[in-house]
């Protein structure tokens, strides 16, 4: 009886929706929900961007245009030294993440024995919360191994993050026929090397790049999972952390988040671009 009391309760709601649906027109009314989520989703951002350039700081209202923060921020030693930090780090688990995801994803295509468990061991790294993992990673490398807390003992953690991320967007952008042009190459008589430099790689390589592009800008952001494992030279991302709870919001954050959004839009433009390119050349 309760369950048809709230059939009968909704209906005149789901009518009332469908018919204003109907009114307005299906199309008008996607269009206006996929504006209203996008404004949701890229206000903060646009704020964001909008206020690094106010003469009046972080608060309303919009004063004028200055590049003070800017100028402010590159003169900030403590944070140009998190940034290179951050970038050293990136490019050393891009490395390593590309090495193995490629590697991983290339293994994949083939039947063997804990196939699946073997993928699911690898999205763990997603799945896992952030710094779950982080107080985990720093009781086992810290306190059970020994080892000094330093920029270079979350490079494991890292990339057990970016991992996933780039065996996902390889085995989404190899190229459907890659195995058959693999198994034609041996039939004619060429070696497992061979086969790898002359066919394997020349289609695979912008799929590579772009997950390689991916697991950088993932690794140069990422701030949890290192949170506990870094020490005092920190990270970029950490060091915002530090300045944000130590003290309100500066212009000069905000202007390091207009930097670090546009410079990770391009590296994931440059990444979706490669992945879509290696996918129309197979």
């Amino acid at each position: 009886m309760a369950t048809t009391q709230s059939t009968q309760q909704a209906d005149p709601q789901r009518s009332a929706l469908t018919g204003f649906i109907e009114r307005f027109g299906t199309e008008r009314f996607l269009v206006a929900y996929f504006v209203l989520i996008s404004l949701f989703i890229y206000a903060p951002v646009i704020s964001l961007l909008v206020f690094s350039f106010n003469t009046g700081g972080v608060t309303p209202p919009y004063q004028g245009f200055t590049l003070e923060w800017y100028a402010n921020l590159f003169a900030n030693e403590s944070m140009i030294e998190s940034i290179v930090r951050s970038v050293q780090l990136a490019l050393v688990v891009t490395v390593i993440t590309t090495v193995l995801g490629t590697a991983a994803a290339l293994a994949y295509r083939y039947e063997f024995w804990g196939r699946k468990l073997f993928l699911y061991l690898i999205i763990l790294g997603i799945i896992t919360p952030g710094i779950a993992y982080s107080v985990g990673a720093d009781l086992f490398l810290t306190n059970l191994l020994g080892l000094e807390r330093s920029v270079w003992l979350a490079l494991p953690v890292h990339v057990v993050w970016t991992l996933p991320f780039a065996v996902i967007v390889l085995l989404a952008g190899f190229p459907p026929n890659l195995a058959e042009n693999e198994q034609s190459a041996r039939v004619l008589g060429a070696d497992r090397l061979t086969t790898f430099r002359e066919i394997i790689l020349p289609q695979i390589t912008p799929t590579v790049l772009g997950a390689a592009v991916f697991a950088f800008t993932l690794s140069y952001n990422e701030a949890e999972r290192g949170l506990l494992l870094i020490g005092r030279d920190r990270t970029m991302p950490i060091e915002v952390f530090s300045i944000a709870s130590a003290e309100r919001v500066t212009p000069q954050l905000f202007a390091l988040g207009t930097l670090t959004t546009v410079f990770s839009t391009v590296l994931l433009a440059v990444a979706g671009v490669l992945v879509i390119y290696g996918s129309r050349r197979s």
